[in-house]
């Protein structure tokens, strides 16, 4: 752990006194301030040794291969550590065999060069931080080590007056550290340490070709560095210039430091307050330094106006308060455009000013620039104007540097639901999506019946079904809404279409009743010629042919037309089927074709006749399908017969075709 003595007061001169601890290290943090095994001094950073910051102690035995030869061998426990040291047998600096690590021993040793198996090598570790000795007179350095080792196995102390760019060994009064299993302490004084800003100090191992040594390796821990002479510490604040500043504006603020400064002390430079008092400093800018410099300063953005401010500098370690700079300093507003942001605004929805949308307490003396050049006034209308960078750049008084903002605008397309509709269905339509009936809208809303989204309403059933039509909106902008009304108007039922044979002697007969289904009243009927007709046919006056119902649908449906085919008989024997017959049936019409069923084998001949005997198809031999397929293109709408013949006997079947 690094420490430095923090003296008990102070005043505008500091004087510590004549022990004063400069640097301390027992390693026990978890960043001590010794960085192990550098390249300094010739030293390899990795090899058959290597230093280690731990607390182990204990040996053990392990295995080593040699010329493919495996050698055992057995690493003694390191002596344990004397009460003089201030964390004993904690974490100290040492040096460990790459083979013993291996084996999971980890205390301190050390594989000997002998040129065979293992090479010569150096390994160094050294302070990580400078050390001030600039105003002392003498510098002592005091550490605890062991290292067995031998004439060509020992341990060297090094010193860095250049932060470590080079070293000088330290020659008195030991220049080679070994023949030592226990722990003992070393005190170094020489005046060669004293009068430099950048001390360091480094430990360094050295394995030289041998063929006898012996364990513990080079182990340090508790490194002290002191210094024995009386030092006043004081800083003086040099000139700072110009004297006259902006709110947030930089300044550099030069300082001369005197006395002893320890290593992790900072500089940092203070504002007074408008009258020139330190009552309640503000800290504008600080350094992690030891020696004399400046400081990189910044005056705050929320510093009061004023004229008789005054800057001093500061320390820490130790705590020194410096003497001001005698010049007042004024400071000044500094124009402020207000903080860079963004807005979002929904497009034709009026206009904005984007003085308002800035986000801050900017200044009110600028002027807005967009991507299309000068916005007037900063009035940014939605309708007209392009998103993109808006700029506000302040234009104020003064010898302050103006101030520049960016305010980007998005422009959201606005939620669109169309025209308000109102239209008519048939309730035969086809599957209707509404989507389909958005007027000018967009079609990714959703509809609404009776509050809910869900269940629409079924438009094949007659009535009015209001909607209401929700297109949501992406913020900021609002959701939309148009009212649909869907009048669903009943189809038209004109009834099935039917065949009737009448005969000519029979009575008066109302065309409507041979209709299948539930046809609509009130419709019109028309004859074979397309006239207009009551619907009622006299046999015997009459003609034969297809009479024609027409139901006349209200818009959009369309009217509905059904037929009865109507043959006007003598009634003179001919039958619609013989008993003897297996069932003639007749399919459908799809197009001009018909499709009629019939017994496989069982008939050898049909023929096709129509209403006046006239034959249009004949066909001999066995029917062996169980389909006949008749092909009635040409023909005229009218009742046809279709009569077989076979070994089972005749059949007549009445065949209704309607023209295409």
């Amino acid at each position: 752990m690094r420490s430095f003595l923090l003296p008990v007061f102070y005043v505008l001169a500091l004087s510590l006194s004549a022990q004063t601890v400069l640097f301390n290290e027992d390693f026990e943090t978890a960043l001590p301030a010794f960085a192990p095994n550098t390249p300094d001094m010739g030293s390899v950073q990795t090899g058959d040794n290597t230093w280690l910051i731990n607390s182990s102690y204990a040996g053990g035995s392990g295995e080593i291969e040699c010329l493919g030869i495996p050698f055992t061998f057995t690493i003694p426990t390191t002596a344990a550590q004397p009460a003089g040291i201030s964390m004993a047998n904690g974490k100290y600096l040492h040096i460990a065999s790459t083979p013993g690590i291996a084996a999971g021993i980890t205390n301190c040793s050390f594989v000997a060069a002998d040129g065979l198996c293992t090479n010569a090598a150096n390994h160094f570790a050294r302070m990580t931080q400078d050390v001030n000795t600039t105003s002392a007179s003498t510098i002592t350095l005091t550490f605890w080590w062991l290292c067995g080792g031998s004439a060509s196995n020992y341990g060297e102390v090094y010193y860095s007056t250049n932060s470590g760019s080079s070293w000088t060994l330290v020659t008195t009064p030991i220049s080679q550290y070994s023949n030592q299993a226990n722990w003992v302490q070393q005190t170094i004084t020489d005046p060669s340490f004293a009068g430099h800003a950048t001390l360091r100090f480094g430990f360094r191992f050295v394995n030289n070709t041998t063929l006898s040594a012996t364990d513990p390796a080079f182990g340090i821990d508790d490194v002290e560095i002191t210094s024995g002479s009386i030092v006043s510490n004081s800083i003086t604040t040099g000139t700072i210039a110009p004297v006259s500043y902006c709110q947030g504006t930089g300044l550099n603020v030069p300082y001369t430091a005197n006395g002893i400064y320890t290593a992790g002390n900072s500089f940092t430079a203070e504002l007074s307050d408008a009258t020139g008092s330190f009552a309640t400093p503000v800290s504008i800018g600080s350094v992690s330094s030891t020696t004399s410099g400046s400081i990189a300063a910044t005056i705050p953005a929320n510093t009061p106006l004023g004229t008789g401010y005054l800057i001093r500098v500061v320390s820490n370690t130790p705590v020194t308060i410096g003497t001001p700079y005698a010049v007042s300093l004024s400071v000044s507003a500094a124009p402020f455009a207000g903080d860079d942001g963004a807005i979002v605004l929904c497009k034709n929805t009026g206009t904005y000013d984007l003085f308002q949308l800035l986000a801050g307490t900017p200044s009110v003396c600028g002027t807005w620039s967009g991507p299309t050049g000068a916005l007037a006034g900063g009035m940014f209308n939605t309708a007209t104007d392009n998103a993109g960078a808006y700029v506000y750049t302040t234009n104020c008084p003064g010898a302050c540097p103006q101030d520049v903002a960016t305010l980007t605008v998005t422009l959201q397309n606005p939620a669109n639901a169309g025209s308000n509709v109102t239209t008519a269905l048939c309730s035969n339509d086809p599957p209707t999506d509404v989507h389909d009936l958005v007027l000018n809208g967009d079609i990714n809303g959703f509809f609404y019946y009776q509050g809910q989204s869900s269940p629409q309403p079924d438009l094949t059933i007659p009535g009015s079904y209001p909607l209401t039509y929700i297109v949501f909106g992406v913020g900021p902008c609002e959701n939309d809404t148009s009212e649909f009304i869907l009048d669903v108007n009943e189809a038209p039922n004109a009834g099935v279409s039917a065949s009737a044979t009448i005969c000519t002697n029979a009575a008066t007969a109302l065309l409507v009743s041979f209709l299948g289904g539930t046809p609509d009243s009130g419709g019109i009927w028309t004859d074979p010629s397309g006239q207009v007709m009551s619907g009622l046919v006299i046999p015997g006056t009459s003609v034969s042919g297809l009479y024609t119902y027409t139901v006349t649908g209200l818009a959009p449906c369309e009217d509905e037309q059904a037929f009865v085919a109507v043959v006007f008989d003598p009634c003179t024997g001919i039958g619609d089927q013989a008993v003897s017959m297996t069932p003639l049936r007749w399919l459908g019409q799809v197009g001009n074709m018909h499709t009629l069923a019939i017994e496989p084998g069982g008939s050898d001949h049909y023929e096709l006749i129509d209403a006046t005997g006239r034959v249009h198809i004949q066909h001999s031999g066995v029917v062996r399908d169980d389909r006949i397929l008749l092909d009635l293109a040409g023909q005229a709408t009218g009742v046809y017969f279709l009569r077989t013949s076979g070994k089972a006997g005749h059949s007549v079947i009445k065949i209704l075709h309607r023209g295409i």
